[in-house]
């Protein structure tokens, strides 16, 4: 009986996370527009605590004020990423084909010095892994993206909205005074995980960006800007994201200049800078208490890139890490946050 029953539980639960996947999947127009707003209203609820934390000013701001004042530059800074990203794209598809005659002219003069008569052929990778499809596709996002702006917004106010009657709603829940307290103690020690995670990896990330956009506007690299919010963005995917976001501009570094010493530049800053940061300060500041498993990271990319495309891989591991803190809360799903950790190592 006992094994029928075990059998049965596990038949259910692989149904239901079939289900999920399916519903993930089917429902990515509906769901994505959600998420990007959650992001964004956490953002605001992190801004706005740390308004309320500044030396002697902070006690004397109203709430309201630095919810407005907060949600005034989250959406401002979207509106200035959306446009830069537009902008950049759009110029770069324009560039594309020459960059890519520039490879090409490369890959010819690397083979010619090594002696190479017969070259191997690279043209169904460059069919298949085209730039200008790339860019292309990225901009389809972006402007799905930008229409989807106002429904975003709703989703923000009324996010804004429902936080301040959270508390009340689970009063009315938990009647125990003991279990509500219990209740109130999880998540709030959630909250603070979760918030003291974003804002380290937003500090480190800017940090990462602000030095390697330096860098590329003294070596005279294109789209210098474009490439610093790449690294931002990259620099929440733990592991791989580091490599990626130092790829993009020691290429376009490559093809833009005829001569090979400002990729080398840009190559040997980038990935100085991104050792130092990512591998020095970052564990000296977040410790690796909720590191994550690159077996772990390296999965969870392809199932939230196959379901929700390359919005999926950028939500994904900041996904990962929050419900790694949220599970590691609970005695029941610690496993699985053990699991998904790089050393087992969990507050």
């Amino acid at each position: 009986m006992g094994a029928n029953t075990k059998l049965l539980n596990f038949t259910l639960s692989a149904i239901l996370v079939a289900l999920i996947l399916i519903f993930l999947y089917k429902g990515h127009a509906l769901l994505i527009p959600f998420v990007i707003a959650i992001c964004i209203w956490y953002l605001i609820v992190i801004f706005t605590n740390s308004l309320e934390e500044i030396p002697y000013l902070g006690q004397y701001i109203p709430r309201w004020i630095s919810y407005i004042f907060a949600a005034s530059v989250a959406f401002t800074i979207v509106w200035i990423i959306f446009n830069l990203i537009s902008n950049n794209i759009s110029q770069l598809i324009t560039l594309l084909p020459h960059y890519q005659e520039r490879f090409i002219e490369i890959k010819d003069e690397f083979f010619s010095f090594l002696g190479v008569k017969t070259q191997p052929d690279f043209s169904p990778a460059f069919e298949r892994y085209n730039l200008v499809n790339i860019m292309t596709a990225i901009a389809r996002i972006t402007a799905d993206i930008g229409r989807n702006l106002g429904i975003i917004l709703i989703y923000v106010l009324f996010l804004l909205l429902e936080h301040s009657s959270f508390d009340m709603k689970l009063e009315a829940l938990i009647k125990d005074p003991k279990q509500l307290e219990s209740a109130r103690s999880v998540i709030n020690k959630i909250s603070v995980q979760t918030q003291s995670y974003m804002r380290i990896k937003t500090f480190i990330g800017l940090l990462t960006a602000g030095a390697s956009y330096l860098i590329m506007f003294l070596v005279g690299v294109n789209f210098a800007e474009f490439w610093a919010l790449l690294i931002f963005f990259f620099n929440f995917i733990p592991n791989i994201g580091a490599i990626v976001a130092t790829i993009f501009p020691c290429l376009l570094a490559l093809v833009q200049f005829r001569s090979y010493y400002p990729f080398i530049t840009i190559l040997i800053s980038l990935s100085s800078i991104q050792f130092l940061i990512g591998n020095i300060l970052e564990p000296r500041m977040m410790g690796k208490s909720f590191g994550l498993s690159p077996l772990a990271i390296i999965v969870s990319l392809s199932v939230w890139g196959y379901l929700w495309g390359i919005v999926g891989m950028f939500l994904c591991v900041p996904i990962m890490v929050i419900v790694t803190i949220i599970f590691a809360n609970f005695k029941a799903t610690r496993p699985i946050s053990i699991i998904l950790s790089e050393s087992g190592e969990i507050k």
